[in-house]
């Protein structure tokens, strides 16, 4: 009897030192993790510069948990300061122009940002900061084409476009109404960012599936298209597609926390998808930068995946990989305060 219990204390011990030696790899993975990320300049795809009334399509939601956080950092100087904290070198801001959308018992304000202060911007922080120009397809807010060439002879390099909305309430993005609007974002090498999401991009949930940007991509193979939302719910389709299609990008942002994010990392992990995901957080729709950015990078990339959806598959979706300004100064280390 003594002798088993001897025994079973000596296992104890060898289990507790085992134990112990994972505790200590684990950490020493982590702070390699985060020496190696701290090195890595980040582009955060979907990140908003608030000013102005901006604030009011995040704040006025009817799903907003947090009004008065979700206004975001009002200001250019409080964005870059936080983008400083958070790590951030670089922010793409999607920023729309739409008459917005009433589904069920949600309320979807209208979106009014100036393409004219994105140009600004972009201009005055070349390397830290690229904006997006807003265009309603509907052409109830500006004409969109027009608008489209006026945003890209001021430099931006990239549109964003929520049709499921109103008043056109496009079925799907293969809709045939809105293919003057791509064939003249590719014709003037713009980036296409779409609104995909499931939950509320259009009024029915099949807007969001991939078959249709997968349609959009064999009319359009020179089109660079981002994915805006990751067509959730529809992670695994879009992982096919992406597999199917170079042209294409998928950007979950906020959604890689919500059903099925975890097949998305998996399919980077493994190499499937490695060269079309891009990082997005979705700020301010999740109002804390820093603390989303520590739980995107604790989901479990592998570190020969990391550089790439954190930076350089975004350069090559906005065309800018050979970019000697941009370049220049992403990879410096001035801040923009």
């Amino acid at each position: 009897m003594m002798q088993q219990l001897m025994n079973i204390n000596n296992r104890m011990r060898e289990y507790g030192s085992r134990f112990l030696r994972g505790l200590s790899w684990l950490y020493n993975e982590a702070v390699l993790q985060r020496e190696n990320t701290e090195q890595i300049r980040v582009i955060d795809f979907r990140c908003r510069l608030i000013s102005g009334t901006g604030g009011d399509y995040f704040a006025d939601r009817t799903d907003s948990a947090n009004p008065a956080a979700a206004r975001g950092a009002q200001g250019e100087r409080a964005f870059f300061r936080m983008l400083d904290d958070a790590g951030i070198r670089c922010a793409v801001s999607v920023s729309g122009q739409n008459p917005g959308m009433k589904l069920d018992k949600h309320v979807l304000p209208a979106r009014e940002c100036s393409n004219d202060e994105m140009a600004d911007v972009q201009k005055r922080y070349p390397g830290r900061f690229m904006g997006v120009a807003g265009i309603d397809a509907s052409d109830e807010m500006h004409n969109s084409l027009k608008e489209l060439e006026r945003s890209s002879g001021m430099g931006l390099k990239a549109a964003f476009i929520e049709p499921g909305r109103a008043p056109l309430y496009v079925p799907n993005l293969a809709d045939r109404r809105l293919y003057p609007v791509y064939e003249l974002a590719r014709d003037l090498d713009m980036t296409l960012i779409p609104q995909t999401s499931g939950l509320y991009g259009g009024k029915n949930i099949d807007y969001a599936h991939p078959r249709w940007i997968d349609q959009v991509s064999e009319d359009f193979p020179d089109l660079r298209i981002v994915c805006g939302h990751g067509c959730y719910p529809y992670f695994r389709e879009l992982i096919v597609v992406c597999r199917r299609r170079s042209n294409i990008w998928m950007s979950p942002d906020i959604y890689m926390f919500a059903a099925g994010g975890n097949e998305v990392r998996d399919a980077v992990n493994r190499g499937e998808i490695a060269d079309s995901f891009i990082f997005g957080s979705a700020y301010p729709a999740y109002p804390d930068l820093k603390k989303f950015f520590r739980a995107f990078m604790n989901l479990g990339w592998k570190k020969d995946v990391v550089e790439k959806i954190l930076y350089r598959n975004a350069l090559r979706a906005m065309s800018v990989e050979n970019d000697d300004v941009f370049l220049e100064n992403f990879f410096s280390s001035g801040t923009g305060q």
